[in-house]
């Protein structure tokens, strides 16, 4: 597992499959009265594809990994007349429209020249009425200044944010372990409402 380059997600994939969907999800999906149209981007395993649909959602899945694609293509069998699958980077992606869109974990795996033009696409897609709950890397992150990395200081997060309601905002500023080991994760969770 690398994050220049190409990274191969195989192993991360395998490891997460079946793991409850992050709390932070199941958080912004009960803030929502019916299911509607949701985007799940960077959706790895597939855990928060699969628990949308259970619950009656629309799903356009976006993931870069060929291993994420196929897992969760394979996962959905026999409940995946309103599941859409897309192979593509998320600063290349075409997002529609939508009620509910998540980002876990997935954003900041974004080069930081193209991490502008993919942020205006993301928020474009969150439908008035709508809400996105998804994470920003921190500067204080390991991570942070890796290739192909976004991070961002607390305030230019928060302004990113700008023109949303913020409805469930959480800094993680702690040593801990990734998939590929011992890290400092510094990470904005958030759960955003665009007024209607």
């Amino acid at each position: 597992m690398t994050f220049g380059g190409t990274p191969d997600w195989t192993p991360f994939i395998s490891a997460t499959t079946d793991q409850a969907p992050r709390p932070i999800h199941l958080d912004a999906v009960a803030r929502f009265a019916a299911p509607g149209r949701a985007v799940d981007l960077g959706f790895g395993a597939g855990n928060e594809s699969l628990d949308l649909l259970d619950r009656g959602w629309t799903v356009t899945a976006v993931d870069s990994s060929p291993a994420a694609v196929e897992t969760l293509r394979r996962r959905a069998a026999g409940r995946d007349d309103r599941l859409t699958v897309v192979q593509s980077d998320l600063a290349d992606a075409e997002i529609g429209e939508a009620d509910y869109v998540f980002a876990g974990f997935s954003l900041f795996f974004t080069a930081p020249e193209r991490f502008p033009d993919m942020w205006k696409r993301v928020r474009a897609a969150v439908a008035p009425g709508g809400r996105i709950a998804a994470h920003f890397l921190g500067d204080r992150d390991t991570w942070s200044g890796d290739d192909g990395i976004t991070a961002v200081t607390e305030d230019e997060a928060r302004a990113l944010l700008d023109g949303l309601v913020l409805e469930h905002w959480h800094v993680t500023d702690e040593d801990g372990r990734a998939f590929s080991g011992p890290k400092h994760w510094h990470v904005f969770g958030f759960i955003a409402h665009r007024p209607a």
